[in-house]
């Protein structure tokens, strides 16, 4: 049986959310507390971790293509000192109002992750995320969806909301995982 894939969002769940603002450089990228320990968890209980992120400052012109794989790159180099992995970025560098097919909740990064990994199976996935959008997406593909922390902002909408389970960090999630898995 094939491992499950982890698809994960990256602001609020991998480094601090510049809340009202974008992670538009290195220096602004800040790992969450524990997020290295967890994605170094992590990397042994899934055959596969993507993210998917949606980075509407590319589309507003706040910042670059350019910059936002700066960013990237500072983030994978952190992660594999640390031990962990992340197999691929998909990014949606879109508005929120241009109504394309990749912005989350849409699927559309999920099913450019199946294009480019056809073993991936969504039923047998997760998806660890902050927000009403990352839950949306994960349960729209039939995926099991970890709320982490949760946006503020969203906290109503998310209160009523099922998903599989509530943490308060993605550390939080690894050792739910850990604990599952032996």
């Amino acid at each position: 049986m094939l491992q499950p894939t982890l698809f994960l969002d990256r602001d609020g769940v991998i480094n601090r959310r510049t809340v009202g603002d974008y992670v538009r450089r290195p220096a602004d990228f800040m790992f969450e507390t524990g997020a290295l320990e967890a994605l170094r968890l992590l990397a042994g209980h899934f055959g596969r971790i993507v993210v998917v992120t949606n980075q509407a400052g590319v589309g507003k012109g706040l910042m670059s293509g350019a910059d936002l794989a700066a960013v990237h790159r500072k983030m994978l180099a952190g992660i594999r000192r640390a031990g962990g992995r992340i197999d691929r970025i998909y990014h949606c560098p879109h508005r929120p109002d241009a109504g394309c097919a990749c912005r989350k909740p849409a699927t559309g990064m999920a099913l450019q992750a199946l294009a480019d990994f056809p073993d991936i199976r969504f039923e047998n996935s997760w998806i660890a995320g902050d927000s009403l959008s990352d839950m949306q997406f994960g349960l729209e593909l039939g995926m099991h969806t970890a709320l982490i922390a949760g946006k503020i902002e969203e906290a109503q909408a998310l209160t009523g909301l099922a998903v599989a389970g509530r943490f308060e960090s993605l550390l939080e999630f690894a050792g739910y995982v850990a604990a599952e898995t032996t």
